[in-house]
């Protein structure tokens, strides 16, 4: 069997999701029957090119994901589970799931936080929150980037996460019915009722107005009767039945001071590391708890921003990496921080090296100290030393990002938040500012990670060559002021001749002249 791919639950959990009941899983004759059945059946449509050759090749090799088509269909007959196959292909390609990425939506698209994951259930399921009131229904250019939004928070959960289930809550707390786009909750029901098979833990509807009981009448009727069991109206009072006080936003009726605060990852950003910041001390540490941290062997440093003076040169040696880290236009300013790198947290690969890492340098540009905090999206494959401190005047903090082992090719999709806030009081407690500070009075600026393979030293010889070249160019000049110098040279001493005859011919000329004066007008003896 090949490895797991986006849609696939581990193998040995044979778990009904939402029910907890056992499932027998499909035995190898069934599963080889329903491949055979959907490549004969739909060999035209193959042929046509209607399926993406990726999700294809999947359905060709891989057993576990005909399982989960299989399971979803326990009583259905070979030929339904291939429709429903079918049904999913043709949706996987008419959307461009395998093409989507975080880049595709644009940051309105995120900041406008309609859909988004945050938190877990009391089962550990993801919970997926769509808030009803932020949509906006008629325009159908925004119903097809919604649609896709949606499905890519499914997809990406599960490249992560790969057969994880999740909790789908619709938050419809303040929504009219200007935002109730049957539409759209059609394409969500859908994502999990053939599109995504066996992922859909529970389904919550949050404080939903009675004048959406006849529309949701509509929508059950759009449902197996298994999936109605999954749909539970909650407000309030009973949501705790399904996610923990803790785990619960504050609207909501929980401790979870979260607010929605997403950015264009589109995942939650957690730290690596709590910071437990008592009082600032001199040095912008925490004083309650200070890390050593180990100076990496590497070549990249971190340097703040006045150590970039125009006209700086950078060795030969440094790799491509270094270079752009060095650049001085790799630096994102703010009101609050200096960020290096501006955009990409690059990871140098070297197999030399047995510990990946790179960092992140930050610079304060105010007079007063500046909290921040460092979030990944990914903390289990990170490491990060300091994930959180102050950052004083004149003084650049140097954050250390190490990779843990077994993640070096796996962090593509990963991103870093760096969050800072300006601390005017410094007696009060850095931990319960975060906890006080007004959304709006937080920076926060996203990393994107990327592997670099290029080697350190990874073209020598085309260094050598232009070196050798810049070399005979100077060469080159140098023959040509001394060429010059020699004519001037020359001129010189030309006008020197010169000179030193006009001078003779005058003295000589001084010493004629009184003989002459004399003959001419003094008597002879």
């Amino acid at each position: 069997m090949t490895g797991r791919h986006y849609l696939f639950r581990r193998k040995d959990d044979h778990t009904d999701q939402g029910t907890n009941n056992q499932y027998e899983p499909a035995t190898p004759d069934h599963m080889s029957s329903v491949r055979q059945v959907f490549l004969d059946k739909y060999r035209d449509n193959i042929e046509k090119g209607c399926y993406d050759d990726r999700d294809l090749e999947r359905i060709k090799t891989d057993d576990f994901l005909l399982e989960l088509y299989c399971r979803h269909q326990p009583k259905a007959k070979v030929e339904e589970v291939a429709s429903l196959i079918h049904e999913s292909l043709k949706w996987r390609m008419e959307y461009q799931i395998n093409d989507l990425s975080d880049d595709t939506f644009d940051d309105k698209m995120w900041e406008q936080r309609a859909i988004f994951f945050h938190n877990t259930d009391k089962d550990g399921h993801k919970v997926l929150i769509t808030q009803v009131k932020l949509h906006r229904k008629g325009d159908s250019h925004y119903l097809l980037t919604v649609k896709k939004f949606f499905a890519w928070h499914i997809e990406k959960a599960f490249q992560e996460n790969p057969g994880e289930p999740l909790m789908l809550l619709f938050d419809m707390d303040g929504a009219g019915l200007a935002n109730l786009d049957m539409d759209f909750i059609r394409f969500c029901i859908n994502c999990f009722k053939s599109n995504y098979p066996c992922i859909l833990g529970l389904m919550l509807v949050y404080e939903m107005p009675w004048i959406f009981n006849a529309a949701w009448k509509i929508i059950k009727t759009w449902l197996s009767p298994e999936a109605v069991q999954k749909i539970k109206f909650v407000d309030k009072g009973t949501i705790q039945e399904f996610i923990s006080r803790d785990k619960l936003m504050e609207q909501m009726g929980g401790t979870d001071k979260f607010h929605s605060s997403y950015t264009a990852s589109g995942t939650m950003f957690c730290e690596p590391d709590t910071v437990t910041n008592s009082k600032i001390s001199p040095d912008g540490a925490s004083s309650s708890r200070k890390v050593k941290i180990s100076e990496p062997s590497s070549l990249l440093r971190s340097y703040s921003s006045d150590s970039f003076k125009e006209g700086s040169r950078l060795p030969l040696a440094l790799s491509s990496l270094e270079k752009k880290f060095h650049n001085k236009d790799n630096c994102f300013q703010t009101r609050l921080l200096s960020i290096r790198p501006a955009d990409e947290l690059c990871f140098q690969l070297d197999e030399n090296v047995k510990e990946i890492y790179s960092t992140i340098s930050l610079s304060n540009t105010l007079t007063n100290p500046i909290a921040y905090k460092v979030k990944t999206t990914s903390p289990e494959k990170f490491r990060v030393r300091p994930s959180g401190g102050v950052v004083r005047p004149g003084s650049p903090v140097t954050v250390n990002v190490h990779i843990q082992p077994g993640f070096e090719n796996k962090i593509q999709s990963d991103k870093f938040l760096v969050r800072a806030m300006e601390v005017t009081d410094e007696s009060k407690d850095v931990a319960e500012l975060w906890k006080t500070v007004q959304r709006e009075s937080i920076m926060e600026h996203r990393l994107r990670c990327i592997i670099n393979s290029e080697p350190v030293c990874s073209r020598p010889a085309n260094d050598i060559t232009t070196l050798t070249e810049k070399v005979e160019v100077l060469q080159s000049a140098v023959s040509r002021i001394e060429r010059r110098q020699q004519h001037v040279i020359l001129l010189q001493l030309v006008f020197l001749l010169v000179v030193i005859l006009a001078i003779v011919s005058d003295y000589w000329q001084s010493l004629s002249a009184p003989q002459d004066h004399k003959s001419k007008y003094c008597p002879a003896q």
